[in-house]
């Protein structure tokens, strides 16, 4: 498998060295690792992503990272680069979103809980999924679609 730069960049785990160790904030991580998400928020250069990096590697997890971008937007382009940060992170099997084409649009809940299945799948427990720098895809895209997780469907909120 061949990744460009571009690829590489979206789906690679920045490396922290020299961070301070936040051990109040790292045992508030791993509280929250019981429940289905986490969500860490602050404002720009608070230090989310180091704070997450670092917690990573205190806890030798392994990990799914994806820094998340403008061209995000386009949710075909989201799935693209997601099937690829899979392949990296646990490359064995067959790819978890076949590509995003206009068929599938219809039934994109579907497409994309079947995917997420195949993705979990394939990462060996415990591991760690993160979406970094959401804030960075455009407000009106369909990736800021909230997910209800009492029905596990992708509904879009509205205006």
């Amino acid at each position: 498998m061949v990744l460009s730069n571009v690829a590489i960049a979206k789906v690679t785990r920045p490396r922290v060295t020299g961070a301070a160790r936040r051990e109040r904030l790292f045992r508030r991580l791993d509280a929250g690792r019981a429940r289905r998400a986490i969500w860490v928020s602050g404002p720009p250069g608070a230090g989310k992503t180091t704070l997450v990096a670092s917690y990573l590697d205190s806890r030798d997890l392994p990990c799914l990272w994806y820094q998340l971008d403008e061209s995000d937007a386009d949710i075909a382009s989201f799935f693209h680069y997601l099937g690829l940060a899979a392949r990296k992170a646990a490359p064995r099997g067959k790819q978890p979103f076949p590509p995003l084409t206009p068929e599938y649009i219809p039934g994109l809940a579907t497409y994309a809980q079947r995917g997420f299945e195949a993705l979990f799948a394939r990462m060996k427990a415990p591991s760690v999924l993160v979406f970094d720098n959401l804030q960075s895809v455009p407000a009106g895209s369909m990736l800021h679609g909230r997910c209800d997780m009492r029905s596990r469907s992708f509904l879009k909120d509205s205006p």
